[in-house]
């Protein structure tokens, strides 16, 4: 179909000047979102699946700024509305561009993390939930995707009592939640990748940190949601004192490692710098109430925030 090659040699026109990987007068600009939003408005959804089924294009560029304009719409500033890329953005349906990103995502899961969460979380919001619930992904990049749209907290990825298990069976779990070999997760917590925060000390296996941390607290008969719920309630007092110390939070981003797609939006408070009595600071990220709650994982390596210390610091033995 004539119109929808051109429709998509506008979209990555537009696209390509916004990721400045091609320069285009503004005339050229204006006219190449005009065949944009002109055709998603005669052919709604034709082109989002167009986009699907052309992934390579999307994803394979350069660093993947193409992928990253294209799913711009929470980066969108007050002052950018109306401009070409905008009126792109707005012209592509919320329904249409879940589905598109699915399809990128299988296609190459670095699609999650060069797709701003907080985007997501806009396109998310605003998709039916029938959409969301007919996507094809793993168990990790669904949950995302739905806690991101406002649907559903993140769930528990072991089960309460992780004692009754094995090191190997935490690593299947794990394995089945992230469809990924347990190599490559334990590659990713070592900082390689997106993932540059080390939570995983080399030679570490994340089944035996998982078990160990686990059987250390079920010694003191505290549970691992205790300590969530804890450290939760600490956050949302900042610069408050408790008689284990104190706590300073700073904005910074951390990834969540058990999800390709940034889900920061959900739990994102920071990181807090923390401190008890004479002990060396640490600085533990919001993201530990997610992980601790959910898997057990307290994070190891150099980065550690061990549960001897959450415990005493939060005052909970």
């Amino acid at each position: 179909m004539v119109a929808l090659d051109r429709a998509w040699r506008s979209l990555v026109t537009v696209l390509d000047v916004r990721a400045g990987l091609a320069q285009e007068d503004q005339r050229t600009l204006v006219a190449a979102a005009d065949a944009v939003s002109d055709f998603c408005t005669t052919h709604k959804g034709v082109l989002e699946d167009h986009i699907g089924q052309h992934a390579r294009d999307i994803v394979k560029d350069w660093g993947g700024q193409r992928c990253t304009a294209l799913f711009g719409v929470g980066e969108v500033r007050d002052s950018a509305r109306g401009t070409p890329y905008a009126r792109v953005l707005a012209a592509l349906s919320p329904d249409g561009m879940l589905k598109a990103f699915a399809a990128l995502w299988r296609f190459d899961r670095r699609a999650g993390a060069l797709c701003p969460g907080r985007s997501l979380e806009v396109i998310g919001r605003q998709a039916r939930h029938e959409t969301l619930a007919s996507l094809e992904l793993c168990p990790e990049a669904y949950d995302a995707l739905h806690a991101l749209a406002g649907l559903a907290p993140l769930p528990d990825i072991l089960p309460p009592d992780v004692t009754t298990l094995k090191p190997h069976d935490i690593d299947s779990l794990f394995e089945i939640y992230t469809a990924m070999p347990i190599a490559d997760l334990e590659n990713r917590l070592r900082g390689h990748g997106f993932q540059r925060q080390r939570l995983l000390g080399d030679g570490e296996s994340l089944g035996r940190a998982v078990l160990r941390d686990a059987q250390w607290l079920a010694r003191r008969h505290i549970s691992r949601h205790a300590v969530s719920a804890a450290l939760a309630a600490r956050f949302d007092r900042p610069s408050s004192e408790s008689s284990g110390g104190t706590l300073m939070v700073s904005p910074t981003h951390v990834r969540d490692p058990f999800h390709t797609i940034d889900v920061y939006p959900v739990h994102g408070r920071g990181t807090a710098d923390m401190r008890v009595g004479w002990l060396p600071r640490k600085q533990v990220p919001s993201l530990a109430i997610e992980t601790i709650r959910r898997a057990c994982f307290f994070a190891s390596g150099i980065s550690r925030a061990d549960p001897a210390f959450l415990v005493k610091w939060l005052g909970l033995k």
